[in-house]
This record gives structure tokens, C-alpha cells and sequence, in this order.
């Protein structure tokens, strides 16, 4: 079974679809990273409890949860494209809480969200990512993302101009060889 419930406290990271009680454990993480001010768009978390749980249910879209000791300490997320034209896509997003950042945790999230993709029909998958943020970057390139793009100086942090990188992971591997 791909996804595991956490039943007692363990000590180790449990990787699962999220359920609507981890609303609360999802906006922490989410603000948490945020308040960093370094690998997140977003300053603040838009989303209510009530909101967030009714994202999670979404049938059309996927959350997971890293926990450890019932504690959500990383969120991804794929939102699948909305619209006829673009519902063979997905846009990935991930964050995790600092203390629990390269420990294999992140690649672990993309591996069962790519194979979620395949069992939707998902046949390219998206993400954009601060061109500062060197480690993301490259173990997205280990997992197989490639680099599809840029929107130079998109962004300022910290006084700084920083490059948007678009990167793309071909679900579906035919689609890489029509150019």
C-alpha cells in the first residue's frame, strides 16, 4: 500500500496522503517555511482550517504529508490543471520545516507524487523554484526534472534580484521526444 498511517509515536518520518485533521499541521508547516522569507513566494498562508480542508478533498488534486511523531513537518502538493487543454499537467509544490531538510525526506514526497501522476493520467509535471535555492534545484535534477525556463529577476529577496526556474518532469517520457 502506497500510503501508511501513523499509529503510535516512532521516530521516523511517515509519508501520506493528507487527511482533512492534518489541516491545522499543514498551515504551520506551510507558515513556518514562509516566515523563512527565502524558499516560498507566499508571506503568509492564505488558506483557513476550513478552507484547507476542503482542498484536501479535492479528488483532482494531491496532498501529502510527511509526519513525524504526529507532527506535519513537510507538505507537497499537485494541482492538476484546470482546464481541457492543461488537465494533462500538474504543478508541484513542496515545502519542509527547517531540522528536517536533506534527509531524503523532499525526494521520497516527489517519488510517490510522480507516481500518483501516473495513476491520474498526469503526463507532465511542474514546478518553479528560486534560483537561489541551489540544493532544491539539484536534487530536482537528480529525480529527473529538467530545466525548461526562466523569468529573469522575477523576484526580490532579501534586496535581491533572483531568477524563477521553471522545471518540468516528463511523467509521460514520450512527451520529451516531441519537440
Amino acid at each position: 500500500m502506497l500510503w501508511k498511517k501513523p499509529t503510535e509515536l516512532t521516530h521516523e518520518y511517515v509519508i501520506r496522503k493528507a487527511e482533512p485533521g492534518d489541516a491545522a499541521g499543514i498551515i504551520n508547516c506551510m507558515q513556518s517555511v514562509m516566515d523563512e522569507k527565502v524558499y516560498l513566494v507566499g508571506e503568509y498562508y492564505m488558506l483557513t482550517e476550513r478552507a484547507e480542508q476542503e482542498r484536501i478533498k479535492s479528488l483532482d488534486d494531491l496532498t501529502l504529508v510527511a509526519v513525524l511523531d504526529r507532527k506535519v513537518v513537510g507538505v507537497l502538493t499537485v494541482q492538476r490543471g484546470i482546464y481541457r487543454k492543461n488537465k494533462h499537467t500538474g504543478s508541484l509544490g513542496i515545502a519542509i520545516m527547517a531540522g528536517h531538510r536533506h534527509k531524503g525526506l523532499g525526494t521520497k514526497m516527489i517519488r510517490q507524487a510522480i507516481e500518483w501522476c501516473e495513476d491520474q493520467g498526469i503526463k507532465k509535471l511542474n514546478l518553479e523554484v528560486f534560483s537561489t535555492n541551489t540544493n532544491a534545484i539539484n536534487a530536482y535534477k537528480k529525480i529527473g526534472f529538467e530545466v525548461e525556463g526562466y523569468r529573469k529577476k522575477q523576484f526580490i529577496i532579501e534586496g535581491q534580484f533572483v531568477d524563477d526556474v521553471l522545471m518540468t518532469y516528463y511523467v509521460d517520457p514520450a512527451l520529451k521526444d516531441l519537440q
